[in-house]
């Protein structure tokens, strides 16, 4: 998307917060889940509030969303809303805080930091870190404008089931080959000492027979 959807300058900001109120249409959300197997079924809806605290932006609310989503096992499509709760805390990003004329690679201001659940070890891999959810709020802006389009997608496509399943199917599906039937039971051999008793069973067993 080259000109970004939902975007508010962050001069405006400087007056007090703004309430972002908007349709999700139906049009944009089918482009930025083009990626996924999800399908938007309508427009969806934002209402989010923007803040200054600082020179960081924060931004809370809730996004809305009916899709479908394709069964794993039969493919029909499963519908689903997704409702993702929104809460960011956006620094002025390192380009944005340099002089404008030390300023480098301008045309990619705004991109988030996708490095901040990775650590450097001492041996230079990267290492997984649990972050707080704080931590994971935290990203950037470009320092003029708080472009939004961006982080509704990820809210958006992290409540997106993993594994879709009809709720009317069996959960542990009849194999294609049963496993053969298991042979019957040997007789269990008799303890020696009670050898003599089961020999006067049996003769007394024939008796009756005769």
């Amino acid at each position: 998307m080259s000109k970004p959807a939902f975007s508010i300058p962050a001069a405006d900001l400087e007056r007090g917060p703004k309430t972002l109120t908007a349709s999700l249409p139906n049009a944009w959300l089918r482009l930025i889940l083009a990626d996924t197997n999800a399908e938007p079924q309508g427009d969806g809806s934002l209402d989010v509030e923007l803040m200054k605290t600082g020179r960081s932006v924060m931004v809370r609310g809730k996004a809305s969303a009916r899709v479908t989503v394709p069964c794993v096992v039969t493919l029909d499509p499963l519908p689903f809303e997704l409702s993702p709760e929104i809460f960011l805390l956006l620094s002025p990003s390192e380009a944005a805080q340099r002089p404008q004329a030390t300023r480098k690679n301008p045309d990619k201001r705004g991109e988030s930091d996708r490095k901040r659940s990775k650590k450097r070890g001492n041996d230079g891999d990267d290492e997984d870190i649990e972050l707080s959810e704080d931590d994971a709020a935290k990203d950037t802006f470009d320092g003029e404008n708080v472009v939004l389009d961006g982080f509704i997608r990820e809210f958006l496509v992290l409540e997106l089931p993993l594994y879709p399943r009809r709720a009317d199917l069996p959960s542990e599906p009849t194999p294609a080959n049963p496993p053969p039937p298991s042979a019957p039971e040997a007789e269990a051999p008799v303890d020696p000492r009670l050898q003599p008793l089961a020999e006067i069973a049996k003769r007394l067993g024939e008796q009756k027979k005769e």
